[in-house]
């Protein structure tokens, strides 16, 4: 096993949830499971503010992959940010956020696989951000690929001079 997908397996182990694989399957069943409660994993928004407001401004175009229930879109529409498009590979759980959030139009969400991000074109989005997808990501099957996958994605939606903030648990030698 790959030391990332170890790390993975692991921090999974730890939560409790042995299941974790990064696979559509996996996230279908969990959130059909919790019925679309929100969580605020790894950070919640309040923690990373200080980082999203200097760096990202309220008009631009923001990316979040791998959104999850996460209530950070929802946080950074109060603080003004008009237009966040929410992916997930989870077609259940954006058909929940979807109904959570019909009345916000600043939120889109998006059913789609972060390692192929085709129906976005070049360098249209100013911000992405990654809270644990990567981590997802390494518990599959042919972990470090689909890590370059979701990161060669990313480099090329995102403008000149755009900014990616990724966040994860594992360490340097893991990632």
């Amino acid at each position: 096993m790959a030391p990332g997908a170890a790390a993975a397996r692991c921090y999974a182990e730890e939560e409790g949830d042995t299941r974790s694989d990064g696979t559509r399957s996996y996230g279908e069943a969990r959130y059909v499971e919790e019925g679309g409660a929100s969580y605020g994993w790894y950070q919640r928004y309040a923690a990373l503010r200080p980082f999203v407001c200097r760096l990202v401004p309220p008009a631009s175009r923001l990316l979040m992959i791998g959104c999850g229930s996460v209530l950070m879109s929802e946080d950074m529409v109060a603080d003004g940010y008009m237009e966040i498009i929410n992916i997930d590979i989870s077609l259940v759980l954006i058909e929940m956020m979807r109904k959570k959030y019909f009345d916000l139009p600043q939120l889109q969400y998006m059913q789609m696989d972060v390692r192929d991000m085709s129906k976005f074109s070049e360098e249209s989005f100013d911000c992405a951000i990654v809270k644990g997808t990567l981590d997802s990501l390494m518990c599959g099957v042919e972990a470090p690929l689909s890590a370059a996958q979701m990161v060669l994605e990313v480099d090329r939606l995102l403008k000149p001079g755009g900014v990616f903030m990724l966040l994860t648990f594992g360490c340097k030698p893991a990632r």
